[in-house]
């Protein structure tokens, strides 16, 4: 009697989870379609400054910039990527969702490390935004140390 409880429970069990994980796979697959855009409902990812001259560095040194944006559109916007041109420009940005009317940002950070002259850096933001590439842009010079 006790094998029958025992085994009776455990397919229970069994059953509860995999209902669960179904329920948990449903659950991502409809909030990726909610957050696809559509003809009336759209993200816009609408920046502040989209190209900015960082001025003068010598080279060996780093620095940061922020570039803001709004999402002036009618649906979360969700930055899935975010590429720099080169490897030294290290990106980051917000992972959250940006609803309608708020703000997120976009944060670079240029090495200088072996670079000299005047330089135009891109960065590259994919969004679920039509079209999906948003991009932004810095000018630095670096100048080399003697």
């Amino acid at each position: 009697m006790k094998k029958l409880v025992i085994l009776t429970l455990s397919i229970c069990v069994f059953i509860a989870c995999e209902n669960k994980q179904r329920t948990d796979a449903q659950t991502i697959e409809e909030n990726q379609k909610a957050l696809q855009p559509t003809a009336d409902r759209f993200p816009v990812m609408s920046i502040d400054t989209p190209s900015v001259d960082l001025g003068t560095i010598t080279q060996g040194d780093t620095i940061v910039h922020v570039y803001n944006f709004k999402n002036t559109g009618n649906m979360p916007l969700v930055l899935s990527n975010v590429n720099a041109s080169c490897g030294c420009t290290t990106p980051a940005y917000s992972k959250d969702p940006v609803a309608p009317g708020e703000r997120g940002f976009l944060t670079v950070k240029f090495n200088s490390k072996g670079k000299e002259g005047k330089l135009n850096k891109t960065v590259t933001a994919y969004a679920n935004t039509k079209p999906a590439d948003n991009t932004v842009s810095f000018k630095i010079e670096v100048l080399i140390t003697k």
